[in-house]
């Protein structure tokens, strides 16, 4: 069965080949003279680069070891009855490896170049921002409702009104014609509010080709006929808003999503209108939409003139028949969904019919359409310091405030993040007419909502507003070096005056993590989550479960919540000896258990210790915005990958995300985190080789999944994740290079076999986000280029599938620049 791969549009039209860095892979399948390949090993390389033959000194070194006393080139070229007669002792077949090894590592040196994006590219970053930045900066327009005007209408107790308003961009008159045609968003509602019910109703839309310019200059009436209320005399509101000059970011043309330069939302309340307060807060949006919140990019939740949210009441009223079946189909019977095309019967929306209020609408699409990286459990997120008093009531504990969350019959667990079945999760049948809060109530015979939902995600709290990260803190106190041995001194402490939790300190059990920084840059040449066999025993290089055994790891002490470990680094020696390596980053990750053995949110805190000074220095959050980035979305960036003890910190995550390694799940990208981040929030499926894309349902999920939107609406707001001014093109004094996987084996599909690479590390890094868009769209042509672009202006070595030894080649002969 053929798979759909639709169209996503790049960032922006310059971006293919200008964003900082580029990378990928080839897209031709088997295409010979494979961009980057360094050739077959085993061919006698004949070179005079000093760095280049510096790169078989390994091999030199194992070849002496046996005997030989000849020079690099004499390795390189020399027959195995040369080598005999120049001591070696080796078998033909260890000579006939050995300077396989050797050629192929003096090729690989000898073929690759500094990268060169940060001289074209130089402000690539800074420019993606600059888009975002126009959409989110004071807009040039004002706007003033002058006047709201009702008459009896036609039908008796109906009304035409008409709203007259005032346009002016950057101070002067906005002037156009009829239907304001230059403005490419224009739209105006008014809404009636019953203060009773806390209930919008009888929304009306104001048609724009009404509009017409006044005998002032830029001023316009728009008018609506068949009102069943008077807005100016009742309570409800008033709500335009407008935009123009739309912004070239990649979710043009894809679902709702536009971005505008210039844009405004203007309103006016009448009558009680003003005493609305929304159980949410436009905050909670900004947290992960980006400030200010508009939907669809220009439809903003904070309006001046309205209270919050009421702008949206205007379109998502209370009284208005729901438009999204679909998404409760798509979770309750996803084979159904996939067999309809998401066209849902007459059945379907009888059996799903809801109401499209801000509170449905938002609950089910974030429920059941999009990715929402946390637990739907964790009410705190979207309705902080509002629980108790408008959220979590027994008023609100009917079937309808369920429906928004859960499907109705499966999946029974629930997937992901998603809330469980009702048939499954409510132990009792459920009443038909839904009002739940009949039985479940304070003074009632089954518990109430807010016992049943606090509100908060378990892994996360220890009880309202208390996170575990809050309550137990880790602190790496002190480490010492002695004859290439890492003394680590780290403690936990316990801060919880209101008695949140009983868990403790003594329940932790610690993994203690040892990067060593390569070519004092910010990456590792040797990462403490990769292994090394020795004497048929493979082993965490530096990684370790602090009182279990480990070849490099001794425990000297371990009690009351502070631990002393010794890391033995002695494999090591030569490169710390050398200055490849000068310093190490110090990782603990806390893992503690609840009472359903579950692993709660905490932090991990990392020092780094420059071997030299014996300096101690605890880690800045320099790069990423994890407290006030990451966790914005994830809540706690751990669990959402991983686990609770991985949290808090990016460093905790670059020590086993490498640049050495390509990507496990993700093709042709790194195993780096910034490579690994950047493709999983451009929605690049993990493992597309193990789907099988002849069930429909798992085609389904595919293309879902490769059609979402980064919740900012496009990826070019740099700063949602980065600090300001940390996200342009790498400096390769301060950024090792990468690896990167060869791509999957997919059927029916463009794309072919592209092996795995070394590539630089603006390839790696900004280069991700382009070759997600490419391996999303199925875009062979455009992999292929953007990948020989890579090796023109830097490098793109081929990895063999045999041993590889390219990584550290390459870094050797980059790094040698900068010496």
């Amino acid at each position: 069965m053929k798979k759909s791969f639709p169209l996503f549009v790049l960032f922006i039209v310059l971006s293919a080949f200008a964003l900082s860095g580029c990378s990928g892979s080839d897209g031709a399948a088997g295409a010979p003279g494979a961009p980057g390949a360094p050739g077959a090993p085993g061919a006698p390389a004949v070179t005079t680069d000093a760095a280049a033959l510096s790169a078989a000194a390994p091999q030199l070194a194992t070849a002496a070891a046996a005997g030989f006393t000849g020079t690099a080139t004499q390795l390189l070229t020399s027959t195995y009855s040369t080598a005999a007669a120049l001591g070696y002792t080796g078998t033909s077949e260890a000579w006939t490896a050995l300077q396989a090894s050797a050629n192929q590592s003096v090729t690989v040196a000898a073929s690759v170049s500094a990268e060169t994006c940060a001289v074209c590219h130089k402000n690539a970053g800074t420019d993606h921002q600059a888009i975002y930045n126009k959409y989110v900066d004071a807009s040039p327009f004002t706007v003033t409702i002058d006047s709201v005007a009702s008459v009896a209408g036609t039908a008796a107790g109906t009304f035409d009104t008409t709203i007259t308003f005032t346009i002016k961009e950057n101070g002067a008159p906005y002037v156009d014609v009829a239907g304001l045609p230059t403005l490419k968003q224009k739209t105006f509602y008014a809404v009636q509010y019953n203060s009773a019910t806390r209930q919008f109703i009888n929304s009306k839309s104001f048609a724009a080709s009404t509009a017409t310019p006044t005998a002032t200059a830029g001023q316009y009436t728009v008018k609506a006929t068949a009102l069943a209320f008077a807005p100016e005399a009742s309570n409800g509101d008033v709500y335009l808003y407008i935009a123009k000059d739309q912004l070239a970011v990649e979710s043009v043309g894809r679902g709702h999503y536009a971005l505008y330069d210039k844009m405004l939302n203007m309103g006016k309340t009448y009558g009680d209108a003003n005493t609305y307060v929304s159980a949410a807060n436009v905050a909670a949006c900004e947290k992960c939409h980006g400030a200010p919140y508009a939907k669809h990019g220009y439809r903003m939740a904070k309006v001046t003139g309205l209270e919050d949210f009421v702008a949206c009441k205007n379109c998502h009223y209370d009284t208005r028949n729901g438009g999204h079946a679909a998404w409760q189909l798509l979770v309750d019977d996803p084979a159904a969904y996939a067999a309809q095309n998401g066209v849902t019967t007459a059945e379907q929306n009888t059996k799903y019919a809801y109401t499209a209020n801000i509170m449905n609408d938002t609950h089910m699409s974030h429920a059941m359409e999009f990715a929402y990286p946390q637990s739907m459990a964790n009410c705190v997120m979207c309705h902080e310091g509002k629980l108790g008093t408008l959220t979590l009531t027994d008023a609100n504990f009917t079937l309808t405030t369920c429906k928004s969350c859960h499907p109705l019959t499966g999946p029974a667990g629930g997937t992901g993040n998603r809330a469980p079945a009702l048939a499954t999760a409510v132990p009792h049948a459920i009443p038909p007419d839904g009002i739940c809060n009949q039985c479940h109530k304070a003074s009632g015979i089954a518990p109430a909502f807010s016992a049943i939902h606090t509100g908060y995600d378990k892994k996360i709290y220890a009880a309202a507003d208390k996170k575990y990260a809050d309550i137990f803190k880790v602190t790496i106190d002190s480490t010492t070096v002695s004859s290439n041995k890492l003394t680590i001194k780290f403690h936990a402490t316990k801060t919880d005056p209101t008695g949140a939790t009983t868990l403790a300190v003594t329940g932790i059990t610690p993994t203690l993590a040892v990067g060593l920084y390569g070519y004092n840059t910010k990456d590792f040449i040797v990462d403490a989550h990769g292994s090394t066999v020795i004497n048929g025993v493979s082993a965490r290089n530096l990684e370790y479960v602090v009182g279990a055994t480990h070849p490099r790891f001794t425990t000297v002490s371990a009690a009351g919540g502070s631990w002393e470990v010794t890391a033995d680094l002695s494999l090591w020696a030569a490169k710390i000896a050398d200055g490849t390596v000068k310093r190490a980053a110090i990782v603990v990750m806390p893992d503690l258990k609840d009472a359903s053995n579950t692993t709660v949110a905490l932090d991990a805190p990392s020092s780094t210790f420059t071997f030299a000074t014996s300096a101690l220095a605890v880690d800045a959050d320099d790069i990423v915005k994890v407290k006030n980035g990451c966790n914005n979305c994830h809540g706690a960036l751990g669990i959402t990958f991983h686990s609770g003890s991985r949290g808090g910190n990016i460093v905790a995550c670059r020590v086993c995300h490498t640049t050495r390694s390509g990507g496990s799940h993700l093709e042709m990208q790194s195993r780096s985190i910034d490579s690994y981040v950047h493709s999983i929030h451009a929605f690049q499926p993990f493992d597309p080789g193990d789907i099988d894309f002849t069930d429909p349902v798992a085609t389904l999920h595919y293309n879902h999944h490769i059609e979402s939107t980064y919740p900012n609406f496009t990826l070019t707001n740099c700063e949602s994740c980065h600090n300001a001014g940390k996200y342009g093109a790498p400096d390769q004094a301060k950024s090792l290079g990468g690896t990167l996987s060869k791509a999957d084996t997919v059927a029916d599909r463009t794309i072919g076999a592209v092996p795995s690479y070394v590539t630089g590390p603006g390839s790696r890094a900004c280069g991700s986000c382009h070759r997600s868009a490419m391996i999303n769209e199925d875009k062979a042509g455009e992999l292929a280029a953007f990948n020989q672009h890579v090796k023109t202006f830097g490098y793109l070595a081929e990895v063999p599938t045999t041993t590889n030894t390219v990584f550290d080649d390459v870094i050797t002969k980059i790094m040698q620049i900068f010496k």
